[in-house]
């Protein structure tokens, strides 16, 4: 286990709404959708949180799709955040498929997809893409090459936060991989735009803090109210 001598808090944050969340379209299979009004307008509260709370980021880390880049903006400066080291990288995209891109999820879905899906989990290959466990492997080493094992970032003896803006599915996917769950709960967790999931990593490996928080979104969504 790498050795971490101070605590990383890492927040996990899904991009605010694009236009494919809108209209239903397969975006998530690498097509480059942007964001809706309405998603600048989520990534604001999200970035004014940050600044209520007194969150300050230190490293930030996008894909390179633009509803997460843009979101990942809007996040520093409603924070207040100036300038902050960042890395983008399409290791960090969404599952790839290209025949699917830009088309309706209900015409890609078929029966007979979701019935090999079903059977073969996060194994099966739709089309021409890759698998749930392939973008979970992409993912995580990435994430692994320039933060859990990075060396530089091992030796910084102080707490830092570090912001990943990235994509609902690929996070699911990734936070099986942490937390060992069953990966049929890969497609039952809710993963709402804007929503923090936070985890730590320490001396002791990882522990989860929060998950799928979007509660500074109840003043202009009424999803995100699940109590009323």
């Amino acid at each position: 286990m790498p050795i971490h001598k101070a605590t990383r808090n890492i927040f996990f944050i899904r991009h605010g709404e694009s236009e494919s969340n809108v209209l239903d379209l397969a975006a998530g299979y690498n097509y480059d959708a942007p964001l809706t009004e309405k998603g600048r307008l989520q990534a604001k509260c999200l970035g004014e949180r940050f600044k209520r709370e007194g969150i300050s980021i230190d490293l930030l880390f996008t894909s390179k799709l633009s509803r997460a880049m843009e979101t990942a903006k809007i996040l520093l400066l409603s924070s207040g955040h100036k300038s902050v080291p960042t890395k983008r990288s399409v290791k960090l995209n969404e599952l790839q498929i290209p025949k699917w891109r830009g088309k309706e999820k209900s015409e890609m879905m078929t029966p007979d997809v979701e019935a090999s899906w079903g059977k073969n989990g996060k194994y099966y290959t739709p089309a021409d893409g890759e698998s749930e466990y392939e973008m979970q492997r992409r993912f995580a080493d990435y994430i692994d090459k320039e933060i859990i094992f990075n060396e530089a970032i091992q030796k910084v003896k102080k707490n830092l936060n570090i912001a990943i803006v990235v994509h609902g599915w690929a996070l699911r996917c990734y936070f099986q991989s942490i937390l060992e769950y069953d990966q049929s709960y890969i497609k039952k967790m809710a993963m709402d735009n804007t929503s923090i999931s936070q985890f730590q990593y320490n001396k002791d490996g990882w522990r989860l803090i929060r998950i799928n928080d979007s509660s500074h979104l109840e003043s202009i969504d009424t999803k995100s109210r699940r109590y009323k």
